[in-house]
């Protein structure tokens, strides 16, 4: 389903289910504008919101300036260990980005590593850079919506950012209360921070943060 909000669901447990309605879950987008046209609600034709929607037009970059502190730092061609430029702050990038990087000349180029210790930007000029490629993630902080675990280990589905198109995978659970998770398929950009939500037809099951 396009722009399936499910993603952020979760972190739900059954508490919380017992006290939350979905009024309007049935229906499309299309409907509700048409509903909210027919009340007079001045929302029926605004714009989408493609960012952050809390941040009323303000820049990601400017709201995590006020909430972290950051350094700038170089950044390099992974391949050739060439200085392209200069970052302002590892936190305001994420692995296989391509745009807002901030480097002139030939490109594209795409991330494919934050080196915090070294506070290094490493970049490359291949889209399908083994580096960007994984199978296996380590995933923490997991909640199951049903409040108790499926039997593992289990196959299911998994969906490594919210627009990520679900992946099969075997789930298996590791020490420290933690799952590893082994992909059918290599998928791109697996970044810790990122969550992982677990899906079984379509049920969604729970999820938690990408660890490594």
């Amino acid at each position: 389903c396009q722009k399936d909000q499910s993603y952020f669901l979760y972190t739900l447990t059954q508490k919380k289910l017992a006290h939350l309605l979905f009024p309007i879950g049935d229906y499309t987008k299309k409907e509700v504008r048409a509903m909210a046209r027919e009340m007079g609600l001045p929302v029926h034709d605004r714009k989408e919101s493609q960012d952050i929607c809390f941040l009323a037009g303000e820049k990601i970059q400017d709201f995590l300036k006020k909430k972290i502190q950051t350094r700038p730092g170089k950044i390099m061609d992974i391949e050739t260990q060439k200085v392209l430029g200069e970052h302002q702050g590892l936190p305001f990038y994420t692995l296989g980005q391509r745009q807002g990087i901030g480097i002139g000349g030939t490109g594209p180029y795409y991330v494919v590593k934050l080196d915090f210790e070294k506070n290094i930007l490493w970049v490359t000029q291949e889209t399908n850079d083994p580096k960007l490629q994984g199978k296996m993630l380590k995933v923490g902080k997991v909640n199951w919506i049903a409040d108790r675990s499926p039997k593992f280990p289990f196959q299911c589905r998994v969906k490594i950012r919210y627009s990520h198109l679900p992946a099969e995978a075997a789930i298996k659970k590791v020490k420290n209360n933690h799952l590893l998770v082994i992909l059918k398929k290599p998928q791109r950009a697996i970044t810790p921070g990122q969550s992982a939500v677990f899906y079984s037809g379509q049920e969604l099951l729970g999820g938690g943060i990408i660890q490594s």
